[in-house]
């Protein structure tokens, strides 16, 4: 309790620190048109020191599994449950809490903003489809409607539907892992060679970069779904088939918002897959009794951890820059790859 009111003293300090300036700007341009309150860099420093604090504290006190009440050492708290509701209460809230703060932060930053330029010349360029476009400028392709992904989601209903009515549970077993993951994994090829050998490009270096650090590392992990998927410890009592073709779904809709679409909130949707993988990738441990690893780096919840702090980095990034400026995102993102390649290493060395 001490630490949460600690914590909340902070951003309460922080929040005030950041309204100063923009007060100060208010009276300096009043009479003289409206204030553009444009977020700087600078107003989310503090906040991002006070994160990573938050973090690092929630990371060691989930890892080593001990508290102190008044000097005294408690051994694995989570062996109580009114310690682990009160807990997850906390979590729940402050989760609930940085997302209406991100949420609100985004739409102040994009009231008043021009959209970029480069996205005014693709929507330019869609629109335009009777007409040739000027030497030196590519073509984009118009973006296909979301609504189209209802047909998709549609068979994929369908199917739910057959392993439950009339498939056994080995049944449903070969048909995911024989040929639902493999066709999910042909389907990811064909759109990595296309995004490798296709000539029009309308998005800098640095966020096809990005786009190439994601895809990739979201094929990785459905190349893991399938192993993981192939060694379940019993076929004829498997009952995991709605998680592994949600897994698919998420993963493909995940992959076509990086690749295709040029919104700047697209890799945010990327770093929201990865958080939900490691929900998903427990749910279905828990379904099939899969024995829980002896280790805690073996476990998903590192994995959640850290994707969840890109997240939030990533949503900052959206609100502190612009569309041109992607180095810094791009650096953010490879460091993320890196870290969750260590977290990957240490899991199969610790299970």
């Amino acid at each position: 309790m001490i630490v949460i009111a600690v914590i909340g003293v902070l951003a309460f300090l922080i929040g005030l620190i950041v309204r100063v300036p923009q007060g100060q700007q208010q009276t300096a341009t009043r009479g003289s048109g409206p204030a553009e309150l444009s977020p700087r860099w600078y107003e989310f420093t503090l906040a991002l020191i006070l994160l990573a604090g938050v973090a690092a504290f929630a990371l060691w006190l989930i890892s080593s599994g001990t508290q102190w009440v008044w000097g005294d050492t408690i051994e694995d708290w989570r062996s109580d449950n009114r310690t682990i509701t009160f807990a997850v209460v906390m979590i729940a809230l402050a989760v609930i809490g940085v997302v209406i703060s991100l949420v609100y932060a985004l739409t102040q930053s994009s009231r008043g903003n021009e959209p970029p330029r480069r996205l005014a010349q693709v929507a330019s360029a869609q629109t335009a489809s009777a007409e040739v476009a000027p030497a030196g400028v590519p073509l984009a392709p118009a973006v296909p409607s979301p609504l189209r992904v209802l047909g998709l989601l549609a068979l994929v209903v369908a199917i739910l539907l057959l392993c439950w009515i009339s498939l056994a549970a080995s049944v449903q077993y070969g048909l995911i892992v024989q040929l639902i993951y493999p066709a999910g994994f042909a389907i990811s090829l064909v759109l990595l060679f296309d995004k490798a050998v296709r000539m029009w490009n309308v998005k800098p270096g640095a966020e096809s970069f990005r786009e190439w650090l994601f895809c990739d590392l979201l094929v990785f992990l459905l190349v893991l779904a399938f192993l993981n998927a192939r060694g379940a410890p019993t076929p004829e009592a498997y009952a995991g088939s709605f998680w592994d073709l949600l897994n698919l779904v998420l993963f493909l809709i995940a992959f076509w918002v990086v690749d295709r679409t040029a919104a700047r909130g697209r890799f945010l949707i990327g770093y929201a897959y990865l958080i939900v993988l490691p929900l998903l990738l427990s749910i279905w441990q828990n379904i099939l009794g899969v024995a829980a690893p002896i280790s805690w780096w073996a476990s998903p919840w590192p994995f959640l951890i850290l994707a969840s702090v890109f997240f939030i980095l990533e949503a900052v990034t959206l609100v502190a820059s612009t569309a041109e400026r992607q180095t810094l995102p791009a650096i953010k993102d490879t460091l993320f790859v890196v870290l969750y390649a260590i977290l990957l290493i240490v899991a199969a060395k610790s299970a």
